[in-house]
């Protein structure tokens, strides 16, 4: 193991103070020292150095919108902009009908805030290494920091979907008399299915975040795969219009679950039913935990810090992703 120096770097925040710095070879190979020996000493190790997160997660946010004319109105346009063409091609052109008569473009948030947490956390946790290489050619980040601060920049976006979503609910409440907000004993459903998103997305971000070191290409699959696995959960049509002959497509999708039970908790019109709830909970459990068996062995083998393209230079920022 290579034994390590502390010094200055002027880049480093003072949240950095405490990292380790990396050790350089002879032949110019960046060894992390100190490498977890397992999945409770990676928690561990990165929890020690916890204060690091803010930096790096503030770091996504600035290199995401860096060189853009709107700069930060980006953070607010992407997701109404998505939010609007969805609502414009399925509610309008192919006339998609929300459960109960609800207005679509209510019952389109209420799912988007739930698929797009789950949808950014493992696109962004599959880019992190990409995002951070940089950074970590000088200072030895706690390699489970990397994925984990990568989901900076998604929560942010879905803030920016709650407050779309409240705008909307107001709009209703003041101007049509009619309010769409859950308020009973069933908002508890929403903590518990956001919970159960989180979990499942930093569990297949851990996986994805490794392979993506082992093989780019797997940010350009991973894209493709998210896009698919969208229209095969009930969010931008409500599970009852799904053909009895294709349900069980929806059954086995760990993810319909959570969905609706965020529908549920926010809207009232999502089928919250036992059995997915326990099969989606279950496969949430069992991606993190093998993800963090898997990101602990492979992390450090597989992360490129002399990639040809810098993590500041990247051809295909996800800007529009």
């Amino acid at each position: 193991m290579t034994s390590t120096t502390r010094t200055e770097h002027p880049e480093a925040p003072p949240a950095a103070s405490g990292a380790r710095i990396a050790a350089r070879d002879g032949a110019g190979v960046v060894t992390i020292s100190d490498a977890p020996p397992g999945p409770v000493a990676l928690l561990r190790d990165a929890w020690r150095e916890r204060a690091l997160a803010p930096w790096l997660g503030a770091r996504v946010l600035i290199k995401l919108i860096w060189g853009t004319k709107l700069g930060p109105a980006w953070l607010v346009l992407r997701p109404l902009m998505d939010t609007l063409g969805k609502a414009l091609i399925f509610g309008g052109v192919l006339q998609v009908a929300a459960p109960g008569g609800m207005p679509y473009f209510v019952f389109l948030l209420g799912g988007m805030i739930a698929w797009r947490l789950f949808e950014r956390l493992v696109f962004y946790a599959t880019r992190s290494f990409d995002f951070y290489r940089k950074s970590m050619r000088e200072l030895d980040i706690p390699l489970l920091l990397v994925p984990i601060s990568a989901g900076a920049f998604p929560l942010v976006e879905i803030s920016v979907y709650f407050a779309v979503f409240a705008g909307t609910i107001a709009f209703y409440a003041l101007f049509m008399g009619e309010v769409y907000l859950q308020t009973g004993p069933k908002l508890l459903f929403f903590p518990v299915g956001m919970t159960i998103l989180v979990v499942a997305a930093l569990g297949l971000g851990f996986w994805t975040s490794v392979l993506n070191g082992k093989a780019r290409d797997t940010r350009l699959i991973i894209r493709y795969v998210l896009e698919f696995w969208l229209y095969l959960t009930p969010v931008v049509y409500p599970l009852t219009a799904v053909p009895p002959a294709y349900q069980w497509v929806a059954t086995i999708n760990p993810i319909t679950a959570p969905v609706e039970m965020v529908k549920t908790g926010l809207i009232g019109t999502g089928n919250v039913e036992l059995y997915p709830v326990l099969w989606s909970t279950a496969f949430a459990v069992v991606a993190l935990v093998s993800g963090l068996w898997f990101f602990s062995r492979e992390a450090v083998k597989s992360v490129d810090l002399h990639g040809a393209v810098d993590d500041d230079e990247e051809e295909d920022e996800p800007r529009g992703a």
